[in-house]
């Protein structure tokens, strides 16, 4: 007995499970007679034959590859599909995999007058749904324009009476007490604790959040604009607050999402790029608080916090680390010399890809193939050699055909025309003159320019893309990073001791700016012999951490000891 799968599909809510049930009994009853063996049922519930994103259907789809039956059995043909286009590509799809379309309803045989009855049928079901749709967006829009409520959940704040849109006073009030709160600063969760705490609850009898809130405040229909089609219906829904206080409280959201996003995004740009240079282990994210409150983020190694072993790494301040690398690197490797030197590599490289494609050269060699088969067949046929599998056959040839012809004008697309070496050198040298303050820009930057990262604590060893080698290594010395830091605490207490002299009163500044210079170099050995310990030199687990390597891109220049920062 041959083996057959049912295919089962209801369109809308209005429809029911006994929808399921009636196309489920005629299935069975059709292969009992016919004597079929049903191995499974597809059942795609609420969802039109109008799309193709029908998870049961696409399954089947998947599942016919598996040469498990036969034979796909509907209802009848608009239960498969509705759209002629669909229909004959998973037709085809199911043809492929040797499964051929039932129907129980509809008595199709497989000479030339059932190809032209499935046609029509398919046909009748297109124009039957695009009709329909058509009639339900037309009773909808007329429905409106008489100013009717058309269905669905009605909004809060409003009720329906005689089919009219009404406003509903004992809810209302409290919509208009969330549009003024936010328009005068309140945010979205303090407004829903008010509504809560005055005993208000959504439509579906919760509590409010900031999220309800915020949908709430976006619903056009409080300013009274109801919107379908791409029409707007302005005389359906009376408003519940002005229009004008509609847009300022919008325009405070936008503003304030936009703001948010700027002040909030601010990634860890080297995480997957950063490693420790003592344990070999990856550098990750850190962030803290001090007690005043203020939100620091680092970069520290994963054997301490995560395996929480000890490791010999400091922890990296995660903006100073990141704006080193950038400044380092434009400086001494986005050069005007290196950035010919890539600007060469990538033309090269890309309009090698060109002139050697390999997928290209694959797909043409199927095509000569193809169009062989295709000829031989021809031939055959002009000598009088007709059989139904020879067209059949020259049929798929030709679907193969086209489906290949496709995907070598996609593959010829991504390759327009071979690069410019001016054109590449010019684009590279943009990298070189921005100033990153953007997150996204410096995200580009990493991603681009970046390939490793090894930290240790009196050096930093930055591997760039774009070749091997010394040439693209970049050492850099931390001592300009302490001095900087020390700098500016010094500058703060500086600061602090001048306020506090203004405040008092002048006095004799003999004992206090003895030697600035002296005062400056004392404060630097002091914060160094606190802020770090000396680590030795060198790395575990393979990793290379040369004694001599390029320091700020000069070469044979060795790293200074921390202890030395003030000779």
């Amino acid at each position: 007995m041959k083996k057959i799968v049912i295919y089962a599909r209801y369109s809308s809510d209005r429809q029911t499970e006994q929808s399921i049930e009636g196309q489920l009994r005629v299935c069975h009853e059709y292969a009992e007679r016919n004597d079929y063996v049903v191995v499974h049922e597809y059942i795609d519930r609420a969802l039109s034959g109008t799309t193709d994103r029908r998870p049961a259907f696409l399954q089947m789809i998947e599942d016919s590859k598996k040469k498990e039956f036969e034979y796909v059995l509907v209802y009848q043909l608009d239960r498969f599909a509705r759209n002629r286009y669909d229909s004959a590509n998973y037709k085809m799809k199911l043809k492929k995999n040797g499964v051929r379309v039932l129907s129980a309803r509809e008595n199709i045989s497989d000479d030339a007058s059932g190809i032209l009855m499935e046609s029509v049928l398919e046909g009748m079901a297109e124009y039957y749904s695009a009709e329909l749709s058509q009639k339900v967006k037309r009773g909808v829009r007329e429905s409106l324009i008489k100013g009717y409520y058309t269905g669905g959940q009605v909004t809060y704040g409003y009720k329906i009476e005689d089919k009219k849109w009404k406003i509903d006073e004992e809810h209302a009030e409290f919509v208009r007490q969330a549009f003024n709160e936010y328009a005068v600063g309140e945010k979205a969760t303090e407004i829903a604790d008010h509504l809560n705490a005055q005993g208000s609850r959504t439509t579906t009898g919760k509590k409010w959040n900031g999220n309800a809130i915020s949908k709430m405040l976006h619903n056009q229909r409080y300013m009274g604009i109801e919107k379908f089609g791409g029409e707007i219906f302005a005389d359906v829904i009376p408003p519940i607050v002005e229009e004008k206080l509609w847009q300022v409280v919008n325009g405070m959201m936008e503003h304030y999402r936009r703001n948010y996003k700027k002040d909030k995004y601010d990634p860890y740009f080297l995480t997957g790029k950063i490693f420790c240079g003592y344990c070999g282990e990856s550098v990750i994210a850190e962030a803290g608080s001090s007690h005043l409150g203020t939100r620091y983020k680092y970069y520290k190694c994963h054997t301490k916090k995560v395996k929480g072993k000890a490791c010999l790494l400091r922890n990296y301040r995660k903006h100073e680390l990141e704006q080193l690398i950038i400044d380092k690197t434009k400086k001494y490797i986005l050069t005007p010399s290196k950035i010919e030197e890539i600007a060469h590599m990538v033309v090269d490289r890309y309009n090698s890809e060109i002139s050697n494609n390999v997928v290209l050269k694959c797909l043409e060699k199927e095509l000569r193939q193809i169009n062989n088969k295709i000829n031989s067949l021809v031939k055959n046929m002009e000598q009088g050699i007709v059989l139904l599998a020879l067209r059949e056959t020259l049929y798929k040839l030709e679907n193969d055909r086209a489906d290949i012809q496709l995907k070598i004008a996609e593959e010829k697309s991504k390759f327009d025309k071979p690069l410019n070496f001016e054109d590449v050198k010019n684009f590279i040298s943009l990298f070189a003159s921005k100033d990153y303050d953007d997150v996204f820009e410096r995200n580009e930057f990493f991603n681009r320019f970046i390939k490793k990262v090894l930290l240790f604590n009196d050096k930093i060893i930055v591997i760039v893309r774009g070749g091997k080698g010394a040439d693209n290594e970049l050492a850099i010395n931390n001592d300009e990073l302490y001095a900087k830091r020390i700098l500016e605490k010094f500058e703060k207490k500086e600061t602090s001791e001048n306020n506090l002299e203004n405040k008092n009163g002048s006095f004799d500044n003999s004992g206090s700016h003895f030697c600035e210079n002296d005062k400056i170099l004392k404060e630097k050995e002091a914060e160094l012999d606190n802020f770090v310990h000396q680590p030795p030199r060198g790395g575990e687990l393979g990793i290379r951490t040369p004694g001599s390597l390029h320091y700020n891109g000069f070469q044979d220049r060795r790293f200074r000891p921390l202890s030395q920062l003030s000779e």
